[in-house]
């Protein structure tokens, strides 16, 4: 050791707080040193002079004074708690009558309008789930189910919630990976389906949305792709990519590090259903004549 590293240490070895290894090299370095050897006595006398000091006697109304200040502060804080309360109160009418003034001008707005219903379509933030991959795509895609209220659910149950969509969710895709948990998910007034498959330390995200909705990636960029017999558009992040395939019901999304070539074909046709051959024409015609997908 240095006699920097001594120096730091000589308070427990006087306390008898080390290891024997390093006790035994603070005495060898002692022996050898004298510059630490006078650092080393001239410590331990002044350990010496604090020990042999009387500890000071507490004031006969030391307690009595502390109970006295918490009883003051006990009061004050009473007090506080009313005031607060009240204003509590004085917020929540407020809201209330705010809350009918903005009944009452919907009413009024609908009354004035045309009388249709028209309600925007909802944006998926799939930059929650982006954004965090590269550290952990586990937690990523918690923060993506939370973010949509998941529910965990059955393949079943899922198939009857959101009855309009088109999709499957078998026990196993292609190359083995295993359907781990099934969730329903809100998408705005639109019930949405995630699913997590495994293999080994592999990881495979499904999600299946109505095709209405706005995807939101953050800050990537999505591309036209074609995946096998399979048109569609992707976002790489790393080795990951998310890939999207749509239908008229529905748009099939995968994340995952498959191969596009090799492995994500069989994986999309597995999860997305051929469309009855009315919908197939009207989905091959949007591919033909729309233009590259849109993001936030």
């Amino acid at each position: 050791m240095t006699c920097d590293q001594i120096g730091d240490i000589l308070g427990p070895f006087i306390d008898d707080e080390l290891d024997p290894r390093s006790r035994a090299e603070v005495e060898e370095h002692l022996v050898a040193c004298a510059d630490c050897r006078r650092a080393y006595q001239a410590l331990r006398q002044t350990v010496a002079i604090m020990v042999s000091v009387p500890a000071p006697s507490e004031p006969v109304d030391l307690w009595s004074a502390i109970e006295q200040r918490l009883d003051q502060r006990d009061a004050a804080l009473h007090r506080r708690a009313r005031v607060l309360r009240f204003r509590r109160r004085f917020l929540a009418a407020a809201v209330i009558v705010f809350a009918v003034g903005l009944g009452s001008f919907a009413t009024f707005r609908g009354f004035r309008g045309s009388g249709s219903d028209v309600a925007d379509a909802s944006t998926i933030d799939f930059s929650l789930l982006l954004d965090a991959l590269p550290l952990d795509p586990g937690k990523a895609f918690r923060r993506f189910l939370m973010r949509y209220h998941a529910k965990p659910s059955t393949p079943a149950e899922v198939q009857r919630l959101a009855s309009g969509l088109n999709f499957a969710l078998p026990d196993a895709l292609p190359g083995g990976y295993q359907l781990g948990r099934v969730y329903s998910l809100r998408f705005g007034d639109h019930v949405g389906v995630a699913a997590e498959y495994h293999l080994g330390a592999e990881f495979i995200v499904v999600v299946f949305h109505r095709p209405i909705e706005r995807e939101d990636f953050g800050t990537y960029r999505d591309y036209r792709c074609v995946i096998g017999k399979h048109h569609g558009h992707k976002v790489q992040v790393g080795d990951w990519k998310m890939v999207h395939l749509t239908d008229p019901t529905t748009c099939h999304g995968v994340l995952s590090r498959l191969d596009e070539r090799t492995q994500l074909p069989a994986i999309l046709s597995a999860i997305a259903p051929e469309p009855a051959p009315g919908e197939r024409r009207a989905t091959e015609q949007a591919h033909r004549h729309s233009p590259p997908h849109d993001h936030d």
